[in-house]
């Protein structure tokens, strides 16, 4: 029931805006931004699908899977991309950790509502966090195009 609730308010509260890049981005003349291309389109996807949580029983084991996905996926920019964006995916990292911890501390909120608030805010600062990267990382890495039936 906590879940529940929690991914109602989730999914109600929060959107990532982006979308899954399905083809690799084209390379750009920087050798570490050229091996990072493929991570922020790894990204770009893995924060698509933050964003696209269901009211369901396994909402918030769905959100940790995506989060899995997401730590993993900035682990290896950070490796690629040496120290360019360092700034931005050590902010990423740092709200992702918030986050988690929030997490894993669900249940020991006061309420369903102070559970769901305190995760939804802690995806909104993920997704706006990412959202810098990912931005800052489209000048070398840009994403797929976007138009629908290209």
């Amino acid at each position: 029931m906590v879940l529940v609730v929690a991914a109602v308010l989730l999914g109600a509260g929060c959107s990532s805006g982006g979308s899954s890049a399905a083809s690799s981005p084209s390379p750009s003349s920087s050798p570490s931004s050229s091996a990072a291309c493929p991570d922020v389109a790894a990204l770009r996807s893995a924060m698509a699908q933050v964003g696209h949580l269901t009211a369901s029983g396994d909402a918030l084991d769905k959100l940790k899977t995506d989060l899995t996905r997401v730590r993993a996926d900035v682990a290896r920019l950070r490796t690629d991309a040496g120290g360019e964006w360092k700034t931005e995916i050590d902010a990423l990292n740092s709200a992702l950790v918030k986050l988690e911890m929030t997490l894993k501390n669900i249940g020991s909120q006061p309420s369903v509502t102070a559970a769901a608030t305190a995760v939804s805010t802690q995806l909104a600062t993920v997704t706006a966090k990412a959202g810098v990267l990912l931005r800052k990382a489209g000048a070398r890495c840009p994403a797929a195009s976007s138009s629908p039936s290209a």
